[in-house]
């Protein structure tokens, strides 16, 4: 019986994981790559980036933010200056990258760098409604 128990709470435990909301998720959970028929496809086990090319920039528009602001959702274009496509991807954030002047529907541009774990985080971010299409070119200058 008592193996029985283990494997209802296990499966129980495994529910409760299931159903959590988009701000629990993983980066990798939320990474779905956008086909030309608008399905989705799973893309958390494709290498979006070759060694040594750790940083991209694009734009989007963001999906959801974080209960804290420390992750953000984002549907973007083909990224230039890393091997990415267009997909809706989530990120956590890098440092004192701030999001609290974002909300859901915000068209942005962004940059991203790639950890040592794999994982991207938003580097810079911008909202390209308020601030102009080209609101990155002077921190793009600056990791060149």
């Amino acid at each position: 019986m008592k193996p029985l128990n283990s494997a209802i709470a296990g499966t129980l435990a495994l529910d409760l994981v299931a159903c959590g909301g988009a701000e629990d998720r993983t980066p990798d959970e939320t990474m779905q790559e956008e086909t030309s028929s608008n399905e989705t496809v799973d893309q958390s086990g494709h290498d979006m980036g070759a060694l040594g090319e750790t940083i991209g920039h694009g734009a989007g528009a963001v999906r959801s933010i974080g209960a804290k602001s420390e992750h953000i959702v984002i549907s973007h274009g083909p990224l230039k200056g890393i091997d990415m496509g267009a997909m809706t991807m989530g990120f956590d954030i890098m440092g004192d990258t701030d999001l609290s002047g974002f909300t859901e529907g915000d068209e942005v541009a962004f940059m991203i760098k790639q950890g040592r774990d794999g994982s991207y985080r938003i580097m810079e971010i911008c909202n390209t409604a308020t601030e102009g299409d080209d609101c990155l070119d002077g921190v793009m200058d600056d990791q060149s």
